[in-house]
């Protein structure tokens, strides 16, 4: 009888024994087989990323592409444009805010005086530029009010892409940029320069 009690007892310590493996095995199975939490997996979006590209600078296999958040990032310049169109109708000078084109194209290699600059508005309006236009500013300037060919007494023209104008983001109409040649208070340039609705700048070999 008391080997009987032994035995019952060896036996149930040994099924005890076996049971709590299982239990342990099944628990480190199930916990090895969790999926990666959400915090590990999530992809963080940059500022840069978060507007909508409206701008692509272009030189051979170099692309930079641009939201407006992009742009205000970059170093400034200001000062005044305006436009006289074939009628002699001028419009402006306004005051403007935005970026010199060179600093554009020197963040996809520059220019060389064997390139020109094609500038597209989204309309597909363009307009091409020398290198000697980038680089020096060689345009025809008109007196603001007279609207008589002058030069600009006390400023070099600047070619540039607006993105604020008098205080304020361009209009949908014009912006969120627009290509132009920045002057002074009294003077503006020939209004087929201005490109609105800016979307590409190319770097391409002169002809």
């Amino acid at each position: 009888m008391k080997n009987k009690i032994i035995w019952l007892g060896l036996i149930c310590s040994l099924a005890a024994a076996m049971l709590l493996a299982s239990c342990s095995a099944s628990t480190t199975a199930s916990t090895t087989a969790l999926p990666p939490t959400s915090t590990t997996t999530a992809v963080t979006t940059s500022n840069s990323m978060v507007g909508a590209t409206v701008l692509t600078v272009t030189e051979g296999s170099q692309t930079k592409t641009y939201s407006l958040a992009d742009l205000q990032a970059l170093p400034s310049v200001s000062g005044y444009g305006g436009q006289i169109g074939k009628s002699n109708a001028i419009t402006g000078p306004d005051s403007y805010q935005g970026v010199a084109l060179t600093t554009l194209l020197n963040a996809v290699g520059g220019i060389t005086a064997v390139q020109n600059v094609i500038i597209t508005g989204s309309d597909n309006y363009s307009q091409t530029l020398s290198y000697q236009q980038v680089t020096t500013d060689n345009f025809t300037l008109f007196d603001a009010v007279s609207g008589q060919q002058s030069a600009a007494p006390d400023m070099t023209p600047q070619v540039f892409v607006a993105y604020e104008k008098n205080g304020n983001p361009l209009d949908a109409d014009t912006g969120p940029f627009e290509f132009g040649v920045m002057t002074c208070q009294n003077r503006v340039t020939q209004g087929s320069l201005w490109v609105k609705q800016l979307a590409k700048i190319e770097v391409v070999a002169a002809p």
